[in-house]
């Protein structure tokens, strides 16, 4: 090939791509939620797809791929063509926990980073006719049965910390979602759970501590942890958008400016007061940079867990 032909193939192939950059969106975009439908990020995602995509000025759908802890929905995310017309809506779980636990078909490098959305503060939380009324009732008894919503999921990695920081022997039981778990502590089955406000708002439960630095406008009656004596107690779950690794820029500037504006719509924000669920906006730059250090703060904890090497 000659090099006025190769400079020509370059200029058509860059047309091609300025062209279908210019066009979007001009199809349905597909939002993967890694959750099974009726779950805590299908419920946020569901109220955040209407405005998104009034402000995309395109038909969004949800498409939910549970299993495995969130990985197989953010996996099929991170593969899926860099077209603009796969979205991915992930929390904290899969997106900067599990690829710290094991190998898989995804890390942090995957993605490019459309915007935050969420970040709710972790409750610790009895069934509402436990005897246990404080982290202080907690630590008298030794040992307590904790469950999760999967392993290496914020209710697991929280209620391991908190075990550790009562200096109590917790054993985890995990389950296929925060419903399951949530059943499992109205039965007995196990004695503490971990979740965020609107889980807490949700279920017939009593609140024992909040593990972040204020405590929340809505339990304002519930210390913080470390109002307990308990330091260092700091969980939170968290979502945002991300598409995959090589989106073109100006497809991914589209639907930053389309979450900016769902983030500012009125009926995205009075769902989530309705549901207890704490707005919180990063652009793509910021939401890039919080994964990346909350992916190693997430490192550390499950080291000192003893969850990884």
């Amino acid at each position: 090939m000659t090099t006025r032909m190769i400079g020509t193939a370059l200029g058509l192939a860059l047309a091609a791509g300025a062209a279908t950059a210019q066009d979007y969106p001009s199809g349905t975009v597909e939002m993967i939620v890694p959750f099974s439908a009726g779950g805590g990020t299908d419920g946020v995602a569901r109220q955040f797809a209407p405005p998104f995509a009034e402000a995309l000025g395109a038909n969004v759908v949800i498409r939910n791929v549970d299993g495995a802890s969130g990985t197989i929905g953010t996996a099929t995310a991170a593969q899926a063509d860099p077209d603009g017309y796969t979205v991915g809506y992930i929390p904290i779980g899969p997106l900067a926990i599990q690829p710290v636990l094991r190998p898989l078909d995804y890390d942090v490098e995957s993605f490019d980073y459309i915007c935050q959305t969420t970040d709710n503060p972790v409750l610790v939380m009895v069934s509402s006719g436990s005897d246990v009324q404080s982290l202080a009732d907690l630590q008298e008894r030794g040992s307590v049965v904790y469950g999760s919503s999967g392993p290496g999921t914020i209710p697991h990695l929280a209620l391991a910390a908190v075990t550790d920081a009562l200096g109590i022997e917790g054993t985890h039981v995990p389950y296929d979602g925060t419903g399951p778990a949530m059943n499992a502590l109205a039965g007995g089955e196990i004695q503490v759970f971990g979740d965020t406000p609107g889980v807490v708002r949700a279920n017939d439960v009593r609140p024992l501590a909040i593990l972040a630095p204020e405590r929340h406008p809505d339990y304002p009656e519930v210390p913080t942890a470390a109002e307990e004596g308990f330091e260092n107690l700091d969980f939170s779950v968290w979502q945002g958008l991300v598409v995959p690794a090589g989106t073109d820029p100006a497809i991914r500037d589209q639907l930053s400016q389309a979450c900016q504006a769902a983030m500012e719509s009125e009926a995205f924000t009075s769902a989530m007061e309705t549901a207890a669920t704490g707005l919180t906006y990063r652009n793509a730059e910021e939401f890039e940079a919080f994964v990346r250090r909350n992916t190693e703060t997430n490192r550390n904890i499950l080291r000192d867990a003893g969850l990884i090497e």
